[in-house]
């Protein structure tokens, strides 16, 4: 499979000294950025599944199309199948965006998602190239 270049590629960050999780997406066939979110102090998996549901909402709201996200993280990925996260940290954000997932999900369930193979392809173009 060659390098994606529709669909929205999502990302997140988190930084131990500045104790703050960001994420974002793009727009894969236009590099353009389409949603940015600072969560504040989370984790970086919180900050994946959260982008992941961000771009969900943005492909339904603006009949996105392709309807194909991409993250480089397996637990995000997971999270988004199950429609329910693992984490025990409290978080108002996983909760609605959980509920979400679950009241929408004949139209959630359209959207294909996928992991980003960074070996073959390089970073993420979400990534914040922190690292």
């Amino acid at each position: 499979m060659r390098r994606p270049v529709e669909g929205i590629a999502t990302d997140a960050a988190h930084s131990m000294k500045n104790g703050k999780t960001e994420y974002q997406g793009i727009n894969l066939a236009t590099k353009e950025q389409i949603f940015y979110k600072d969560l504040g102090n989370q984790t970086t998996n919180i900050g994946e599944f959260l982008a992941v549901v961000e771009a969900v909402k943005f492909i339904i709201e603006n009949d996105f199309q392709p309807r194909i996200i991409y993250t480089d993280s397996m637990t995000a990925i997971a999270w988004f199948k199950a429609k329910k996260t693992s984490s025990t940290k409290p978080c108002k954000d996983l909760t609605r965006a959980e509920m979400f997932l679950r009241a929408l999900s004949s139209d959630v369930d359209t959207i294909e998602i996928y992991h980003w193979d960074n070996k073959r392809w390089g970073e993420t173009p979400a990534d914040f190239g922190r690292k």
